[in-house]
C-alpha cells in the first residue's frame, strides 16, 4: 500500500476580528474547543511540528484566530478557546464575536474540528457549542484529547459516554500527543471526512 504523504501546515496570519480575515476560496476548517482543552498541543502534534502553535499552561492563551495553510490546499483556523479563561470580560466578548462571525459569515468554512477533554463528557460549555454548531448546520469532526491521561479501559468507557452524547455514528477520534499512531489514525479518518463534507 502506498504511504500517504505527510501533510504540513504553515502559519500565515492572525485575525483579531472578522474584518481581519483575508478573502479566500480555499476550503477551511475551524478548530474549536474549551479553554485548556489542548488545541495548540494537538495542532503541533498532528502536523509533527512542535513550534507551529504556541502552547501555554494558562487557559485562554490563544486570543486571536490563527490561519494555517495546509500542504493539501486547505486551511485550518485555530479559534480562541471558549469557556473559562483568565481574561477580561471585554476580551471574552470579542472572542465570542470573532468565532460567531466566522462561523456565520465565512462561506468557505466547510466544517469544524471540535475538541473535547476525554475525561469530561457532557460539560455545559461543550453542549452549548454542539447545539450552536448544529443550528448553523456546520459539519463537526470530534477529537477527544488527553486520552493518555486514562488507562485503556477507562478510555474505552469515556469514548462510549461521548458516543452516547454525540450519537453512535459520530465522526471523530480519541487523541493522545504521546502516541504517534494517533496522528496517522486521525489523518486517515479526517481526510475521508473532509472530502465528504467539502463536496
Amino acid at each position: 500500500m502506498k504511504k500517504r504523504k505527510e501533510i504540513s501546515a504553515t502559519f500565515i496570519y492572525s485575525a483579531a476580528g472578522y474584518g481581519d480575515f483575508k478573502a479566500s476560496r480555499t476550503s477551511e476548517f475551524c478548530v474549536l474547543g474549551r479553554s485548556n482543552v489542548g488545541k495548540s498541543s494537538f495542532i503541533n502534534h498532528v502536523f509533527n511540528n512542535s513550534r507551529l502553535a504556541r502552547v501555554s499552561n494558562r487557559p485562554g492563551k490563544t486570543s486571536l484566530a490563527n490561519f494555517y495553510a495546509l500542504s493539501n490546499d486547505t486551511a485550518w483556523i485555530d479559534m480562541p478557546g471558549y469557556g473559562y479563561a483568565k481574561t477580561g470580560r471585554e476580551d471574552k466578548r470579542r472572542w465570542s464575536r470573532l468565532i460567531a462571525d466566522y462561523c456565520h459569515k465565512r462561506d468557505n468554512c466547510k466544517g469544524a474540528l471540535l475538541l473535547f477533554d476525554i475525561r469530561h463528557p457532557g460539560l455545559a460549555a461543550d453542549q452549548q457549542a454542539l447545539e450552536w454548531l448544529a443550528t448553523l448546520e456546520i459539519p463537526v469532526f470530534y477529537i477527544l484529547t488527553k486520552s493518555d491521561k486514562l488507562s485503556k479501559n477507562q478510555g474505552h468507557k469515556q469514548v462510549a459516554q461521548f458516543r452516547a452524547l454525540l450519537g453512535a455514528e459520530m465522526d471523530g477520534v480519541a487523541y493522545s500527543i504521546m502516541d504517534q499512531h494517533c496522528r496517522e489514525h486521525f489523518w486517515d479518518l479526517f481526510l475521508r471526512w473532509s472530502e465528504e463534507v467539502s463536496v
